[in-house]
């Protein structure tokens, strides 16, 4: 299999404009028909949701999604933004491309996680290709680059396997430098963290610069394995290392089941496919920090985030 390393000058390497978004309306209305006409299974027997999302809950959702959302606002989010393809190891990369009018700004690359997009990032676009307009130095300024992961959005879909953390940041390497950036700072969450994270492995210093992650992968393998094991904590941790321990044995414990499914069984998920209320159900109740944030407003009630954000910036020097 040709590796992103081994592309030769015959290789497709000219950037291409993204054509315009324009779901058809029919494709809309399907959608619309196919949430309404959703087979709902029984009330879960419990108060809470520790069976799972709550039936109440799901429904206001799809509600609000047949009924309420407007698709065509982000589409012309979408096409007010600039967006471009590009061929990089077999596979088409879809990404935004903002250069910043401040002379010295600086290239950043913004990864999405999963379950995300390249939409996730568009509202911070203008703060940071424009920082004085908000308030900031021209100092502060960035030229952005914010690809989807292939098989995410409108990048192509591997038709082959090994893509995984590593093999993405080699393609954002060749993507950096087919735009011109032969040094610039990478930023990513989730699945992107790890993309980033691979970034600053790959070629610290003379190319990345630094990096940012809202979920750095710094526990040390020991604990990490008593946490997934759900044993007791190890003696010794401060205040905020126990609270930590404790949220990845819950997580290992209590939360992880999609991950091992999707892990190891995905192409069993047709429903996810052919399902949008299935989808919906999967991807809200897969992290438990996010389904407090989205179910409140489902419910009636004010949001009330319990969980805790963490984010970190790291020097990348090897």
């Amino acid at each position: 299999m040709t590796t992103v390393a081994q592309q030769t000058a015959s290789v497709n390497t000219a950037v291409r404009p993204f054509p315009r978004v324009a779901v058809p309306e029919a494709e809309l209305a399907d959608l619309r028909k196919r949430i309404k006409a959703t087979r709902w299974p029984t009330r879960e027997l419990v108060t809470d949701d520790s069976q799972g999302v709550q039936l109440a809950t799901v429904q206001a959702l799809a509600n609000y999604w047949a009924d309420g959302y407007d698709w065509r606002k982000i589409e012309t989010r979408l096409n007010a933004t600039p967006q471009f393809l590009t061929e990089i190891d077999g596979v088409d990369i879809h990404f935004i491309h903002v250069r910043s009018q401040h002379e010295h700004a600086l290239p950043l690359i913004i990864t999405h996680g999963w379950p995300g997009s390249i939409i996730e990032q568009m509202k911070v676009i203008d703060l940071l290709s424009n920082p004085t307009a908000h308030g900031a130095s021209a100092s502060d300024a960035f030229h952005l680059v914010i690809p989807s992961i292939p098989g995410y959005g409108y990048s192509g879909e591997p038709t082959a396997l090994g893509w995984d953390p590593v093999r993405v940041a080699k393609a954002w390497l060749v993507l950096m430098k087919r735009l011109g950036y032969d040094r610039f700072v990478a930023q990513g969450g989730d699945w992107g963290a790890s993309v980033t994270q691979q970034l600053a492995l790959l070629e610290p210093n003379t190319t990345v610069l630094a990096i940012h992650s809202n979920m750095p992968g710094t526990v040390p393998g020991d604990i990490l394995a008593k946490a997934i094991a759900n044993a007791p904590p190890p003696v010794g941790l401060s205040g905020d290392e126990l609270h930590a321990y404790r949220q990845l044995a819950d997580f290992y414990t209590h939360h992880l089941g999609y991950a091992v499914e999707m892990a190891n069984r995905p192409q069993t998920l047709y429903a996810l496919m052919d399902s949008p209320v299935g989808l919906a159900a999967w991807i809200l109740d897969h992290d438990k920090d996010s389904y407090e944030m989205i179910a409140p407003p489902f419910s009636g009630n004010r949001v009330a985030f319990r969980g805790t954000t963490f984010s970190t910036t790291l020097r990348c020097t090897g």
